[in-house]
């Protein structure tokens, strides 16, 4: 990346895309970019001082990106793409024309990376609350940290974190694309390794043997979540048990877990010793194994596990990780990413941990047509443990359709007599005629759109929650 003077992200609205933008240009490059939609993200960019085009033509983007290249030295730039971004989209054609240096988002990861100390987290879930969290203990360094992050964090709005004297850097390591290939972590973690992304890999061995291989390029030490098998990779372990004896055999561990004062907290075992009554700072079981994922990396970077220990509570949260829009008597609206039946599982069980005995309303968006065909009965087993399930077309995000595979084809699998296969400009009707108790939306494509109109109207009037007396 040396020598890099001027940078174009061609989808640069993306969660990934925006990370790298803003971590180039807080380094002093000038950065401009093209996104096919225009977003609050997008104006915080531009806000920034990127030059960008939204939302526009194709004819209109074109122009954009062919005055910015009128304007910057060729040997000098970098253009930067998104999967997302189909091949004969006539920006990148042009820019493949132009000789200037071009990448992926993953490889561009890779540049940044290589040569420096990373720490780098893997995983189907758990990735963007991990890595958030471990940037929040790794910025309470002396040096701080840089972090790319795939989500925003609630306490700086931002997806970036970056420190000009950093030693570490903290990224997410993708499966997806086999994009994680392009990294050399010092040391990472394995959160999770449920199949996913069957679309690229073609099957569970392939996929396994993607991370088998992303493990033979960590340089120091790999941490697994003790649930993680995958053949040739050990590593060291770390999870949730009910036996003092299991933890002390584990890096890291925590046990005893109960709500007190409406946290959950447990013992926790790392560094070769116990740390009574540690308050968590997200809610959900699966939320105490990112904070051990976050606790072991950190300390193999050198954090002081105690410090560490400290600052843990005071993490805010990211958005759409089981994000909290109204916590109140007369109800509850909880926002979350989730889009594997695993996640979605892990975020209706955390529901029930930390509010029992409420029924929980759930509004889910399916993301990708080959995602729900491959786990269809898996989803719909996930979807059954709601409540009440209101059920949204799929989201195509990259994808074209796939005959037989859509949302009736998931209703159709999700055994339960409260489901309703729904539009999204149905939503607020069909609330008001099953006002919830407590309300999760639930999905990883445009359904985020919908949060702040929700909250703000059951904020209106709390009658529309469900009257609990």
């Amino acid at each position: 990346m040396t020598g890099t003077s001027h940078a174009y992200f061609i989808g640069i609205g993306g969660i990934g895309m925006s990370a790298i933008a803003r971590y180039l240009h807080a380094e002093g490059v000038a950065v401009a970019g093209h996104d096919r939609t225009d977003s609050e993200l997008i104006a915080q960019l531009k806000a920034s001082g990127m030059s960008i085009s939204a939302g526009a033509s194709e004819a209109e983007a074109l122009a954009h990106f062919n005055r910015w290249l009128d304007e910057v030295p060729h040997e000098r730039a970098l253009v930067v793409r998104t999967p997302a971004v189909p091949d004969d989209f006539p920006v990148l054609v042009r820019a493949r024309e132009s000789g200037c240096r071009m990448g992926k988002r993953s490889e561009v990861l890779g540049w940044l990376t290589e040569n420096a100390p990373t720490l780098a987290v893997a995983g189907t879930h758990g990735k963007t609350t991990t890595s958030a969290l471990l940037a929040h203990l790794m910025n309470g360094q002396p040096s701080g940290c840089r972090a790319f992050i795939g989500g925003i964090l609630v306490g700086t709005q931002s997806n970036t974190v970056w420190s000009p004297n950093a030693e570490w850097t903290v990224v997410e390591a993708d499966e997806f694309d086999r994009s994680f290939l392009h990294l050399h972590p010092t040391h990472a973690a394995i959160t999770s390794a449920d199949p996913d992304h069957l679309d690229i890999y073609g099957d569970v061995a392939s996929f396994h043997e993607g991370f088998k291989t992303f493990a033979e390029r960590i340089s120091g030490t790999l941490f697994l979540e003790a649930d993680v098998r995958i053949e040739g990779v050990t590593g060291k372990r770390y999870g949730v048990t009910t036996s003092r004896q299991e933890a002390e055999a584990w890096h890291a561990a925590a046990t005893a877990l109960r709500i007190e004062d409406g946290w959950l907290t447990g013992d926790v075992w790392i560094g070769g010793g116990w740390h009574e009554g540690v308050r968590f700072p997200l809610a959900g079981v699966h939320n105490v194994k990112n904070a051990l994922a976050a606790l072991c990396l950190a300390e193999a970077a050198g954090a002081a596990v105690g410090a560490c220990l400290q600052r843990l509570g005071a993490f805010q949260g990211i958005e759409r990780r089981f994000a909290y829009h109204i916590r109140a008597d007369y109800g509850i609206y909880i926002d979350d990413y989730a889009h594997h039946p695993v996640e979605l599982e892990a975020a209706i069980a955390a529901v029930r941990l930390h509010h029992p005995g409420r029924e929980i309303t759930g509004i889910f968006q399916p993301h990708l047509f080959t995602r729900t065909r491959d786990n269809l009965v898996e989803f719909g087993r996930a979807l059954a443990q709601l409540d009440r399930v209101f059920l949204l077309p799929i989201y195509p995000a990259r994808e074209a359709p796939i005959p037989g595979i859509d949302s009736q084809a998931l209703f159709e699998n999700i055994p339960h007599p409260h489901k309703y296969l729904i539009e999204s400009h149905q939503i607020f009707d069909n609330l008001k005629a099953y006002p919830p108790d407590v309300l999760m939306t639930l999905g990883a494509g445009d359904i985020d759109r919908c949060v702040q109109p929700l909250a703000q109207w059951l904020k209106e009037d709390p009658h529309r929650f469900k009257d609990r007396t």
